[in-house]
């Protein structure tokens, strides 16, 4: 029985089967196709999209899903803020409204809402007759803006002379303008004895910026000879808004 002997294949044939297995390797590569959506989360690999594989512009704002991109997911590093010098100062600027509206309150200067007094007593016997006198010593006061002043003061008076009547006046003036008088009978005519008198005149003004003077001022009024002697007396005055 005759065999047959394979013999070496020649070098025309190698390079001929090479070319085939190429040629076919090619056309079953370039005959698969990925259907549309096919390629989805499931299918890619973590980390598997970086960033040198995403076109400059390539995800925009209507590609990523609201709430997707959070705090944690931002490199802040290098990150600015137009404008950010004038955030700083933006609860400045809402107290600044607030002061703006401070100045002019009630449309008054927030002097005028400052507060002032003063004070003084005596009890040093002081005559009076039928003239005017000054009782103890005027007081000033001292007011950042325009402001109300007002004055109170409590005088305590006797009848120097028995069986006349006489009248004790008193009043307040404030940088010379006065105000209400109040009287009383220091004694009953008809021979009645010496009695005591009590009044508590009052007296206000609007004032400007300044040091104002407060001034208690008293008289004696009626009788042949009026005269009193007052026994002790107190003066106060305090500025307010106005």
């Amino acid at each position: 029985m005759r065999t047959f002997r394979l013999g070496k294949p020649s070098p025309a044939l190698v390079i001929s089967l090479l070319a085939l297995s190429v040629a076919l390797g090619g056309t079953a590569y370039a005959g698969i196709t990925i259907s549309k959506n096919s390629v989805g989360t499931n299918q890619l690999k973590n980390g598997a999209v970086t960033t040198n594989k995403l076109k400059n512009g390539a995800v925009t704002t209507n590609k990523i899903k609201n709430g997707n991109v959070t705090a944690s997911k931002i490199n802040t590093t290098g990150l600015t803020v137009p404008n950010a010098l004038h955030a700083n100062h933006a609860d400045t600027a809402a107290n600044a409204t607030n002061a703006t509206n401070a100045t002019n309150l009630g449309g008054l200067a927030p002097s005028a809402y400052e507060t002032a007094s003063n004070y003084t007593q005596s009890s040093t016997a002081t005559p009076i007759t039928s003239t005017v006198a000054t009782i103890g010593s005027p007081i000033q006061i001292t007011t950042a803006g325009t402001s109300r002043v007002i004055a109170s003061a409590a005088v305590h008076a006797t009848n120097g002379v028995a069986g006349t009547g006489v009248y004790l006046v008193c009043h307040i003036t404030i940088d010379g303008t006065s105000g209400v008088n109040d009287t009383e009978y220091a004694s009953p005519a008809g021979g009645f004895t010496i009695v005591d008198a009590a009044v508590s005149p009052l007296a206000s003004a609007v004032v400007g910026a300044g040091t104002h003077t407060v001034t208690l001022l008293c008289d004696a009024v009626g009788g042949a000879t009026p005269q009193a002697t007052v026994a002790d007396d107190a003066l106060a005055t305090w500025a307010v808004s106005g």
